[in-house]
């Protein structure tokens, strides 16, 4: 049987990647953060299924895949390029296009907008954020979002 989910890690590398070609990479931790969180959502919202099984959890922030951040977090607030990432980029065909697109749609803006996007009134990290408590974010919240989200 084959595996359905991959690990958060390969989709943050796709992305760290794809960052690393741009002119100017702006790909920190929190923009990371924010990418996985609509990859996660779209790919729930558009297969029913999920991308990864690793939680989402609602930090102060934003959503946050925690494993991604503990990863990552030496690099401060300062971009994440491919000489940070330590595994291969191992994603089938069908979700480097998927991944792509969802690339293409929000790598154009600022970490500061797409937290301002994941803070909307109604959005599954404001329904779950409590502060000081980091919790998770359920797929089916995020699933229903980002299905009445892009309707």
């Amino acid at each position: 049987m084959k595996k359905q989910t991959i690990p958060a890690l390969n989709v943050a590398n796709y992305f760290i990647q794809a960052s690393s070609q741009d002119d100017e990479p702006d790909l920190t931790n929190l923009k990371l953060q924010k990418l996985l969180y609509f990859a996660q959502g779209q790919y729930l919202a558009k297969f029913n299924k999920p991308l990864f099984e690793d939680d989402i959890e609602a930090w102060e922030y934003g959503p946050v895949v925690k494993s991604v951040y503990h990863q990552f977090k030496h690099c401060g607030a300062f971009p994440i390029t491919a000489f940070d990432i330590d595994s291969e980029v191992n994603i089938s065909d069908e979700k480097t296009l998927f991944l792509k697109k969802v690339w293409s749609k929000y790598a154009k803006y600022s970490a500061e907008h797409l937290v301002d996007i994941t803070h909307k009134k109604g959005s599954p990290w404001e329904k779950n954020y409590k502060n000081g408590l980091n919790n998770i974010i359920p797929q089916n919240e995020l699933r229903h979002y980002f299905l009445v989200k892009t309707a």
